[in-house]
């Protein structure tokens, strides 16, 4: 098989795990405990000079960082319907979507955990609240962001939402909560969370 995920339970190699269950496409996958500095090792700095997972391996190419997974793998295998075309109407929202989970979900979600103090104007995501309004008019629409479609922008987004749920930054009921509902139901996920519970398993966090 060319597609292999490079992974670690409780990370956020979730998110591309869930990815590869949505694409279904065959791959391997190298389940590592994130512990023993397997990432720091050369052989997985030579797939990702950050050390850091997940890295997607296809045939001979690494890919690294989310959003760029997930761009890549939608557009290389289109029959899983993941990512409109290059030339359709709703190309440039997917994209926005694809970096906005990266770019600024993640970081303005560390403004609020870490309670930084940083002037709005000055960094790229603006703020939490920017964030958080930006993020609730995108899911208006629905069900999905670019409405009846679901893509992989919504895996992306659908992981740091329900991050941001798990660890009190989003409200448990209301329009968040309801996205993560329907996303966490689909048979992709379910398949996922299943293998991310055996590879906890298999690597249980230190005591």
């Amino acid at each position: 098989m060319s597609l292999t995920l490079h992974y670690a339970p409780r990370t956020r190699s979730f998110t591309a795990l869930w990815l590869m269950e949505e694409l279904g496409q065959p791959y391997a996958l190298n389940s590592f405990d994130i512990m023993t500095g397997h990432h720091r090792k050369t052989e997985h700095m030579a797939l990702n000079p950050m050390g850091k997972v997940p890295v997607v391996v296809d045939g001979d190419t690494p890919v690294s960082e989310l959003g760029a997974i997930a761009i890549y793998l939608a557009d290389r295998y289109p029959e899983a319907g993941l990512s409109p075309a290059i030339d359709a109407p709703e190309r440039a929202a997917f994209l926005r979507w694809c970096f906005f989970s990266s770019a600024i979900i993640e970081p303005a979600l560390g403004e609020k955990f870490f309670k930084w103090n940083v002037p709005s104007s000055q960094v790229a995501w603006g703020s939490f609240e920017r964030m958080h309004e930006a993020l609730k008019q995108g899911l208006e629409s629905g069900p999905w962001l670019l409405g009846e479609t679901f893509s992989a922008a919504d895996v992306l987004i659908g992981a740091g939402v329900r991050f941001g749920i798990m660890f009190g930054a989003f409200d448990k009921q209301g329009p968040f909560a309801d996205y993560v509902a329907r996303a966490t139901a689909r048979p992709a996920f379910q398949r996922a969370d299943a293998i991310e519970k055996r590879e906890g398993e298999r690597f249980p966090p230190a005591s």
